[in-house]
């Protein structure tokens, strides 16, 4: 039997972030999947649980739950993020950097 050849995830994801608006909605998602990552991380580092979390950043515990999940369809404020950061001891800065040409 002839053993056919796979093309992998990675291969197939860069031939789709050719196209501008696949790439747009990748890097949307993926940045908010960042945030999620990074406020559950802390969250957990400081050995808060979500409604600790949200008392202390003024609050409620499913905003904590829609923004440790990433959820877009309810985007947090930048408002939002700076005051779970505070509550957890961190300050928030933004850093822009220009894109590099080709780059996902």
């Amino acid at each position: 039997m002839k053993k056919t050849k796979g093309v992998s995830f990675e291969d197939i994801l860069d031939q789709q972030l050719q196209d501008d608006e696949i790439r747009m909605h990748y890097e949307e998602r993926k940045f908010y999947l960042q945030v999620a990552r990074l406020v559950a991380d802390l969250r957990a580092k400081k050995g808060f649980s979500q409604a600790q979390l949200a008392k202390a950043a003024g609050v409620t515990q499913p905003l904590i739950a829609r923004l440790e999940s990433g959820d877009q369809r309810r985007t947090p404020t930048f408002e939002t993020i700076f005051k779970v950061l505070k509550a957890l001891g961190y300050r928030m800065e933004i850093n822009i950097q220009p894109e590099r040409k080709g780059a996902a």
